[in-house]
């Protein structure tokens, strides 16, 4: 079997709502479908997710011209896609950086053996180690009545752990926001994310003046770049920390691990490169004995599909609750059980039910695109592009 044809498609699914995120509001998930196509007829697919530059500086173009002018011509066209290995590898000696670019093409790679073998992608990854994956609910930083309606709706609905996201606002709407988030129950989990958004001693003071609201976790309260600050600031505060942006190639774990600056780490698997490099990427936080939660770059159900295998194959990711929850935000649902997702760019979107997400069991990642949906979704002014050997 080998690679014959590669089409990119330029996606934009607007969110239902927009959503306060990086400093800004998002208005929808601008993504790459990528077609990974053989001489034998088998399809892989994938989606890269949204494409935010603020998170790891990627846009739509970046990846279809990383995709078509590198990754193609020179490791793609004419290689047997089973050699997920080895295609990683020569894609990391090709290109420096470009991890959202090269996950997707790991997540059509294995989308294509899957198939093949007639397995779901979890058992290329080890197996299923669990049936179902617990789910946090993600809240933008909003006003506090926004939050505590949206909040609540999400606890109705099976969530037990709310992840606020802080740092963008004001220090008086986000210590309002979690104060009225632990309003509702001792028993709700409050993660709060900054996405790097305070210095230093922003950090302290805030998380000092939260900690009364027994806080579970705060996700990368300070510059991706500043590890000796967060590795002072855990020093001082009595919330556990995560480190996300942080955390990024393998190199970026060892220094974080080697610093004391975490409790814990938050993979987007993109972030890591794939698949193949987030288990590798999760091996090194098991060995520090720190835990990983992951989240998503808000994409369509295919992408949290991808995503969904790696969470119920790998036994350390199974400890901790995730938030893989991008189609359920681009169109403001809270299940797809009794509200079943149409305008998706996969047809069958993974299930979301009570709180847990369920994997896909068909071969290979488990959907199928939705080819009118794509059609009606494609950025304007971009054009897809095919590449064939």
């Amino acid at each position: 079997m080998r690679i014959s044809k590669i089409e990119c498609i330029p996606v934009t699914s607007k969110f239902h709502k927009p959503f306060p995120m990086g400093g800004g509001i998002e208005q929808g998930s601008a993504s790459v479908v990528l077609k990974l196509h053989t001489d034998e007829g088998i399809i892989g697919i994938a989606d890269s997710g949204g494409t935010s530059a603020w998170y790891r500086g990627e846009s739509q173009d970046s990846m279809m011209s990383m995709i078509n002018n590198i990754f193609a011509p020179t490791i793609l066209l004419g290689e047997d896609p089973f050699k997920i290995e080895k295609i990683v590898a020569r894609m990391d000696y090709a290109a420096r950086d470009n991890n959202q670019a090269k996950s997707i093409v790991d997540y059509a790679l294995h989308d294509i053996v899957g198939k093949a073998l007639g397995v779901p992608v979890y058992q290329l990854l080890g197996g299923l180690t669990t049936e179902k994956v617990p789910l946090g609910f993600v809240l933008p930083g909003a006003e506090t009545e926004e939050v505590v309606g949206m909040a609540k709706k999400a606890l109705k609905a099976g969530f037990r752990v709310l992840k606020l996201k802080v740092g963008a606002g004001t220090e008086e709407l986000d210590i309002e926001n979690v104060r009225a988030l632990r309003e509702l129950g001792d028993d709700v989990e409050i993660f709060i994310d900054a996405n790097g958004g305070w210095h230093y001693y922003q950090a302290l003071m805030i998380l000092r003046k939260m900690e009364k609201y027994n806080v579970a976790m705060v996700e990368q309260p300070v510059p991706w770049w500043d590890i000796d600050g967060m590795a002072r600031l855990r020093a001082k505060i009595g919330i556990p920390v995560f480190a996300d942006e942080a955390a990024i190639e393998l190199k970026n774990l060892m220094e974080i691990i080697a610093k004391n600056a975490a409790d814990g780490f938050f993979l987007k698997i993109p972030k890591a490169g794939g698949l193949l490099k987030a288990q590798k990427w999760v091996a090194i936080a098991k060995a520090a004995g720190l835990p990983v939660v992951c989240g998503c770059m808000m994409g369509s159900g295919l992408e949290a599909a991808a995503y969904t295998h790696l969470l119920v194959a790998d036994e350390w990711l199974s400890k901790m609750v995730h938030e893989n929850l991008g189609p359920l935000h681009i169109h403001d649902v809270y299940e797809t059980v009794s509200k079943p997702i149409k305008n998706d760019v996969a047809l069958n979107v993974p299930r979301y039910e009570n709180g847990f997400l369920y994997p896909t069991t068909a071969p290979g990642i488990g959907v199928e695109l939705n080819e009118p949906a794509i059609a009606n979704l494609i950025t304007p002014g971009k054009t897809p592009t095919m590449i064939s050997k």
